[in-house]
């Protein structure tokens, strides 16, 4: 039998509880879809905020770092030739951005051209590959104008 009265035994659980429930961490995130989330281990890539709760304490919110697969600690130091090799592939890739950007903004353009040249006319004369001019059939005329909305949707919203 134990040598503690039952009414002890009930006072030493009570006082064990809260420290036996300690603090609770969640870590409040927002997706790319703007929905808040909530969640008990810290999400990978994404700006997230530590919220500490303590029974009959305030809580405690603070700011956490972008944790990635390599963090600062864990990544490998590079040697010179290999910083410069990642400083090249990075300049490499900005001028590769910018040539797209570039380019669907000209497709951009050219859609919206040939959308609008579609649009107002219901009769369009073309040229074949011979050189012989025939008037667009409305099937066709359909079709490019479809063609040209897609390009629109593609290359105008990318590249604003």
């Amino acid at each position: 039998m134990s040598t503690l009265p039952k009414v002890g035994k009930l006072a030493l659980l009570a006082l064990w509880i809260p420290m036996l429930m300690g603090a609770d961490v969640v870590y409040r995130w927002v997706d790319e879809g703007g929905v808040v989330n909530f969640t008990q281990q810290l999400p990978r890539g994404v700006e997230a905020q530590e919220i500490i709760t303590r029974d009959g304490a305030p809580t405690v919110v603070r700011e956490v770092r972008i944790v990635t697969e390599n963090t600062e600690r864990n990544r490998p130091s590079l040697s010179d030739q290999q910083r410069a090799m990642l400083e090249e592939l990075r300049a490499a890739e900005l001028i590769r951005q910018q040539e797209v950007t570039k380019i669907r903004k000209a497709n951009c353009q050219q859609s919206r051209e040939v959308l609008s040249n579609l649009s107002l006319t219901s009769r369009i004369r073309v040229r074949d590959a011979n050189g012989a001019e025939r008037v667009m059939g409305e099937d066709e005329r359909q079709r490019r104008i479809e063609e040209a909305q897609q390009g629109i949707v593609i290359n105008c919203n990318a590249s604003s």
